[in-house]
C-alpha cells in the first residue's frame, strides 16, 4: 500500500515518513501543494496525508482541486488547528478524516487502516463495461466481447478509457480528462492527451473495431459505436 505525504516541514515530513515505512507502507513526499496535487491526482496512491498549511497553496485548496478531478482517494488532513470549525470545513471539503498535530504514531497508523478499509470506487478492482467492451480495472486488460482476446493497457490508457466508458456516447471535455489524468495544474498536457488518445485508438481498433474514440470539436472526446459515429 502506498501513501502520499504532503507536508512542507522537512523534519516532520521525514519523521512521519519513517513511521509509515516502519508500518509497512511505501511513502512518497511532496513539500509543495501544487506538486502534491499532481501526484495525488495520478491515481498511484492508496491514501493521502495532507497538511493544511502549505507554502504555495492551502491544503484545503489542494483537497478541493483533487476532488474536482474525480479522485476518491482517502485523504487525512494533518494540522495544528484543532477548532471544530476547521474540522468541519475540512470534512465538508472532501476529507475522510482529520488528525490534529501532535499525534501519536499508533493513532496515525490506525486512522490509515480505518480509511483504507472503507469501500471506495478508486480502489475497487471492478470491471467497467460499455458498448460490449469490458475493462478490468485491476489487471488493466481490455476485452472487445465474447471470444475476443484481451489486450493490455498502460495505466494512463486504462484511466482514459475508464473515464470515457463512464459516460458512453457523451462528450468529455479535454480539460476534465486532463485534470483527471494529470491534475488540474498540468502543463502542456494537450499534447500528452493527443498521444494517449492515438495509442488507445490503435488498441481499440484491434480489440473492438466497432467502437471508437471520436473527437468532438471544441469540446474533447467521446466513446461511440462506429455505426453511431459522425463521419
Amino acid at each position: 500500500m502506498r501513501v502520499l505525504l504532503i507536508e512542507d516541514a522537512p523534519r516532520l515530513a521525514e519523521a512521519v515518513a519513517e513511521i509509515l515505512r516502519k508500518g509497512g507502507y511505501g511513502v512518497d513526499v511532496a513539500h509543495m501543494g501544487a506538486d502534491g496535487l499532481d501526484m495525488a491526482a495520478s491515481g498511484a496512491y492508496d491514501v493521502v496525508l495532507l497538511d493544511i498549511m502549505l507554502p504555495d497553496m492551502s491544503g484545503m485548496v489542494v483537497l478541493r482541486d483533487l476532488r474536482a478531478t474525480g479522485s476518491a482517494v482517502p485523504v487525512i488532513l494533518l494540522t495544528a488547528r484543532q477548532g471544530v470549525g476547521d474540522r468541519v470545513a475540512g470534512l465538508d471539503a472532501g476529507a475522510d478524516d482529520y488528525l490534529p498535530k501532535p499525534f501519536h504514531a499508533s493513532e496515525l497508523l490506525a486512522r490509515i487502516r480505518a480509511v483504507t478499509r472503507r469501500p471506495a470506487a478508486y480502489r475497487s478492482a471492478g470491471v467497467h463495461e460499455a458498448f460490449g467492451l469490458s475493462l478490468d480495472e485491476a489487471s488493466r486488460t481490455l476485452t472487445g466481447g465474447p471470444g475476443s482476446a484481451s489486450i493490455g493497457l498502460t495505466r494512463r490508457e486504462a484511466q482514459l478509457l475508464e473515464a470515457l466508458m463512464g459516460h458512453p456516447g457523451a462528450p468529455l471535455a479535454k480539460s476534465a480528462i486532463i485534470a483527471r489524468l494529470w491534475g488540474p495544474n498540468a502543463a502542456a498536457a494537450d499534447n500528452r492527451l493527443e498521444v494517449l488518445v492515438h495509442a488507445l485508438r490503435e488498441k481499440l481498433g484491434s480489440a473492438a473495431p466497432r467502437v471508437r474514440i471520436e473527437t468532438v470539436r471544441g469540446v474533447g472526446y467521446r466513446l461511440v459505436e462506429a455505426s453511431h459515429a459522425e463521419p
